[in-house]
């Protein structure tokens, strides 16, 4: 995935970029808000912005825009 994306959920305008090693760069409302990854092929997670290390925590939102990028790169 080279270009970035935009998307709305839940009344909010998200923009994903692809980073290296399977990670995304998370916009919302024009400002940076999230690193994600995905573990194993399985669980979207959060990237910590201080230790980079992937935050196992259940969190619906990162899962629905995980959702959205995998439906995206299926195209």
């Amino acid at each position: 995935m080279e270009d970035s994306f935009h998307f709305k959920l839940r009344g909010e305008i998200y923009e994903v970029v692809a980073e290296e090693d399977n990670t995304f760069t998370i916009f919302k409302m024009a400002e940076e808000y999230l690193l994600i990854t995905k573990l194993k092929g399985k669980k979207w997670v959060r990237i910590d912005y201080k230790t980079d290390e992937p935050v196992i925590e259940d969190n619906d939102e990162v899962e629905d825009i995980g959702s959205i990028i995998d439906r995206f790169m299926k195209k």
